[in-house]
């Protein structure tokens, strides 16, 4: 995460210079992001990304172990990312991506986070891949629309 819109983030944000680790179990640097690439990625919504990886529960003893990466579309995308097919995407910024609701609670905290970490296995170790996130964040937005069950709610009479 994210897999960069590449309507919306600059070629150079995405190839920031993930080198591979030379230990099995390592952390990768990843580089920085630009916080206004961040935002606008987080904005254009979860779904967005997701158009940009092709993903598949890894289970283990029947347990959820991650997300297993089948395909990153496109690949160019992907360049300077230390992230390849067989990987298996365990967390985001340390929170569990198991669920529907955590999976988009993780990609939201991105948005004011100072840096994104994706811990990972690859061939069963432990690797965590860091990108710094270079900016101040925007002002919180609000956090979601009314509904059509709260937009019929009573009002209080005078």
């Amino acid at each position: 995460m994210p897999p960069p819109d590449p309507a919306s983030v600059p070629g150079d944000a995405l190839n920031a210079g993930a080198a591979p680790a030379a230990r099995p179990a390592a952390a990768v640097a990843g580089g920085q992001l630009q916080r206004a690439d961040v935002e606008r990625i987080v904005d254009a919504g979860l779904g967005r990304f997701l158009g940009h990886v092709v993903l598949e529960p890894s289970l283990s003893a029947g347990k959820f172990k991650g997300w297993s990466i089948v395909e990153l579309v496109p690949k160019e995308l992907w360049g300077g990312v230390d992230l390849r097919p067989g990987d298996v995407v365990t967390k985001v910024n340390g929170m569990a991506i198991e669920r529907e609701a955590e999976a988009f609670d993780a990609f939201q905290a991105v948005r004011q986070a100072p840096a994104l970490e994706v811990s990972y296995l690859r061939q069963n170790q432990p690797r965590t891949l860091r990108f710094t996130i270079v900016g101040t964040p925007s002002p919180s937005l609000p956090k979601a629309a009314p509904t059509a069950d709260n937009a019929l709610a009573p009002t209080p009479s005078r």
